[in-house]
């Protein structure tokens, strides 16, 4: 049994299955236990399935996880849903979602194992946008102030690709072309799936053109789903390179989610776009 003098206070680390054991003293925050054992924050919440970590009472008996890990293996119980296991581990319900490929959030069960991902290790989910997209999005700087919010459309086409659309909008006497802010590909053309284009628009931090209003064009960035989604609905890397373009966005330009809306919700009288196969609902979860 190890046995640690901190403060003269005797506190013992007891091995749990390769880790150490620490009760919680007087005046502890788990920052600071974090701290001393050398392991994340996240990890140290994550292993221990606490949601808050302001709420640490003298005496709790806490597991130190080794520095190196990375993930916990977790098997879902009665009562349980994505989203409070999110919560328990101190992670996004989409990292969730994103890390154990799940194809349907609402259709979990009891008994069905996970793979929690721990932030900061080498082995939490991928990053949603590619690293060129990226690169490319760091280098342009959004104006503070200007957008408030994200709307979201579909080309309403089952193929296309943004430099086509470009031109047609430019014939329709669109004097800075392609309408949108960006487009995401559905891979029907040379575009791969998923792929994000950045328009001139948004390079420029211009005026968008996908708006009937002039004043909501000055204020909304436009994204659009290559697809019809009257008729099925977007593929799962095209929601994929949209949920990480909305969390991006919002970042970036300082906006909630409540600020994320599509052209039908704005404008529900106006369009049906991007149709009834997209889920507004369940984009939210994803960026919440």
């Amino acid at each position: 049994m190890k046995k640690f003098l901190v403060l003269g206070i005797l506190v013992f680390a007891l091995p749990i299955y390769g880790n150490a054991q620490h009760v919680v003293q007087k005046n502890e925050t788990l920052g600071g236990i974090a701290k001393r054992y050398g392991v994340s924050v996240s990890a140290l919440q994550a292993i221990n399935g606490i949601s808050n970590p302001n709420l640490l009472f003298v005496g709790k008996k806490l597991k130190i996880p080794d520095g190196n890990l990375q993930k916990i293996p977790y098997t879902i119980r009665k009562g349980d849903s994505l989203g409070s296991i999110a919560k328990r581990f101190g992670v996004k319900q989409s990292t969730l979602i994103e890390f154990n490929q799940i194809k349907s959030p609402n259709l979990i069960r009891i008994g069905q194992k996970l793979v929690i991902p721990l932030q900061g290790g080498s082995t939490t989910a991928p990053s949603l946008l590619s690293s060129s997209t990226t690169s490319a999005l760091n280098k342009i700087s959004p104006r503070l102030g200007r957008w408030k919010r994200i709307v979201i459309h579909h080309s309403a086409t089952p193929v296309d690709d943004a430099m086509n659309m470009h031109r047609v909008h430019k014939a329709r006497g669109m004097k800075n072309g392609l309408a949108y802010h960006f487009v995401i590909s559905n891979g029907s053309r040379k575009a791969y799936d998923g792929e994000v284009f950045i328009g001139d628009r948004w390079k420029g931090q211009l005026d968008g053109g996908h708006m009937k209003k002039l004043s909501d064009n000055k204020t909304s960035i436009g994204i659009c789903l290559i697809g019809n989604f009257e008729l099925r609905s977007p593929t799962s890397k095209q929601m994929k390179s949209l949920e990480g373009l909305c969390e991006y966005l919002m970042k970036k330009c300082r906006l909630g989610p409540n600020q994320v809306t599509t052209h039908k919700v704005h404008h529900p009288n106006h369009t049906v776009c991007p149709g009834k196969y997209f889920s507004l609902a369940s984009l939210k979860k994803r960026i919440s």
